[in-house]
């Protein structure tokens, strides 16, 4: 279904999700591989969802506001590609699909548990494999802005004021960034691993 002028949207506004997308696409490999009337497509229908909500002014129409609300879209978009990349999800095999492909079979995660608990010998080492491996997982999760903030914060020592010094952001942001890395790393089962 193509967006077009006279089904809810204004010529405006469809000019400034094609020059956004246009911009973005030339500067960004990954926005490149997409394609740009599909780009131009979820960003529009973005910014319908966004538009319900503004006041109506036909004198003035909100073009810089929509043209930033494009902007981050298109930013998200960038961000969840290259999460997705870093973490190996393209083409990696996942550790809970099961061995032999049946609905109620032993899945990989379970199978690397059995062989690794009879070859480890001593329940903590395996135990502390496990937690590297999910350790290693979360950190993938994380941009290279949030896994740089982890190393500062804890291989280097800094406390959160020198962090935000040396990386020239607000306390108040970095607090923000170290909540999302919290959430990661709770979504890994590490959350009991980090200090109060």
């Amino acid at each position: 279904m193509a967006l077009k002028p006279g089904d809810g949207l204004e010529k405006w506004e469809i000019a400034v999700a094609k020059r956004v997308v246009g911009e973005f696409r030339r500067r960004s490999r990954i926005l490149g591989r997409e394609g740009f009337d599909d780009l131009v497509q979820d960003c529009l229908l973005h910014w319908i969802g966004v538009r319900r909500k503004l006041a109506p002014d036909p004198d003035k129409p909100p073009v810089g506001y929509m043209a930033q609300v494009v902007r981050n879209k298109l930013t998200d978009f960038m961000r969840e590609q290259g999460a997705e990349k870093r973490a190996g999800d393209l083409g990696a095999i996942s550790l809970d699909a099961t061995v032999d492909g049946a609905e109620d079979g032993m899945t990989l995660a379970e199978s690397l548990d059995a062989s690794e608990s009879t070859q480890a010998g001593e329940m903590g080492e395996t135990h502390r494999h496990h937690v590297r491996m999910d350790l290693l997982r979360a950190m993938a999760r994380l941009t290279p802005s949030q896994q740089r903030l982890c190393v500062m914060l804890g291989a280097e020592g800094l406390s959160v004021k020198e962090a935000a010094e040396q990386l020239r952001i607000p306390r108040g942001t970095l607090y923000e960034e170290i909540k999302r890395i919290r959430k990661v790393f709770a979504d890994h089962g590490l959350g009991g691993y980090l200090k109060g």
